[in-house]
């Protein structure tokens, strides 16, 4: 059986991938790396201790937003359904609407919403809506994005 891939999807078909647990050790690294080294990301304790995280109702520990678009995106690729993207061209109406814990265990749901052929008929450029959700089926993070990929692969 073929894999499934999002350039031969139709306007309106969905994909869900499969969990992939968000460790604390994901989140040090990815602030590591990137010099996100605030405390609402690093230490229990300064959220504890934080009345607006305590008002806000944060439990613990967060994800940097920037790593759970990397985690959507990762969990696409993984899935082999963006395996041939040429090209992002762009996300849109970003909306970052829950928290996202060490543990959890996060999905991304995709539908279709716009495809075009290109011009010279070789690529496909694909307008899809996604969430990414976790194992109680919140959703943390939601957007739009437009990419090109190959025809038919």
């Amino acid at each position: 059986m073929a894999e499934l891939r999002i350039q031969n999807m139709k306007v309106g078909d969905k994909f869900v991938s499969p969990s992939r647990v968000l460790t604390a050790t994901h989140i040090e690294t990815f602030c590591n790396i990137s010099g996100m080294l605030h405390p609402l990301f690093l230490s229990d304790a300064y959220v504890k201790n934080d009345s607006y995280c305590q008002s806000m109702g944060i439990k613990g520990t967060v994800a940097p937003g920037q790593l759970l678009l990397g985690i959507m995106l990762g969990n696409l690729l993984g899935a082999g359904l963006i395996s041939d993207v040429i090209v992002q061209l762009g996300q849109n109406d970003i909306k970052f609407v829950a928290p996202a814990y060490p543990n959890d265990q996060l999905r991304t749901e995709v539908e279709v919403t716009d495809t075009r052929v290109t011009k010279s008929g070789d690529r496909v450029v694909v307008h899809y809506k996604w969430q990414l959700k976790n194992q109680d089926d919140v959703v943390v993070v939601k957007g739009e994005n437009d990419c090109m990929f190959k025809k038919g692969s």
